[in-house]
């Protein structure tokens, strides 16, 4: 399962610690699976919501689309998912099911891509405390399989940007998603490369980038590839380079 403690969303599914001089309180909670697919005649899927706090916590679920234009994560209201209970109150150690539905037909060509969002709804604090209640928040992939064949296709180019770093960009010509789990990039040979940790997903039709430094050894014009691992296996492909 997957559990967040005493953090803050910036976005819908980043989970950033805030940093304060006050002590500091927020609910936790844990979600299985970590993310829905759905396909063919499967139009439902069911999720379990465990509450680890040792309090009551009142959970809001909401279902977003999920695109990336200019490979920035952005999600936006949708009725395409029905999210049933929205809001729900989960006992001290006990645990929720949530269920997930597909309200439209799938795409025939593309796949389609949302967030399911779980927000905690703070409740109001003990008498006593006198720090900052934080309200935790976390969220999950759903994707919707289209009817026809779908797989991901990436085009791997790199970029120099102007202090000499490389903005390395896959894009996907596909039609289903790809999680770039981490890869290595390859500076003319097995001996010089550059391991990048940083998980991406990208999206059918989208393009996300990884900032890399070269190293010392890195000739200007070494020819570029990368090794890596994703949730559909390992790939390696050649990178196109481009000039500034």
């Amino acid at each position: 399962m997957l559990s967040i403690f005493a953090s803050l969303r910036r976005d819908a599914w980043c989970a950033l610690a805030l940093i304060t001089a006050l002590p500091a309180a927020a609910g936790n909670f844990s979600i299985a699976p970590v993310r829905v697919e759905l396909q063919g005649a499967q139009r439902t899927a069911v999720l379990a919501v465990h509450n680890d706090d040792d309090q009551p916590l009142i959970i809001q679920a909401t279902a977003l689309s999920w695109s990336q234009p200019n490979g920035e994560d952005q999600t936006d209201a949708t009725h395409d998912l029905l999210v049933t209970p929205p809001v729900f109150t989960i006992a001290a150690k006990a645990e929720q099911v949530l269920r997930i539905g597909l309200r439209t037909a799938p795409d025939q060509l593309r796949e389609r891509d949302y967030r399911l969002l779980l927000a905690e709804v703070p409740g109001p604090p003990d008498k006593d405390f006198t720090g900052l209640r934080l309200a935790l928040r976390l969220s999950i992939p759903v994707f919707v399989a289209p009817a026809s064949p779908a797989a991901a296709q990436l085009q791997w180019q790199a970029q120099r940007q102007a202090d000499d770093s490389l903005a390395v960009t896959a894009t996907n010509n596909g039609n289903a998603h790809l999680q770039v789990t981490d890869f290595r990039l390859y500076f003319g040979g097995a001996n010089v490369v550059v391991p990048v940790t940083v998980s991406r997903y990208v999206l059918p039709g989208s393009s996300v980038s990884w900032q890399v430094t070269p190293p010392a050894n890195a000739a200007a014009d070494a020819a570029l590839s990368v090794h890596g691992s994703s949730d559909a296996g390992e790939f390696q492909a050649d990178v196109v380079t481009l000039g500034r």
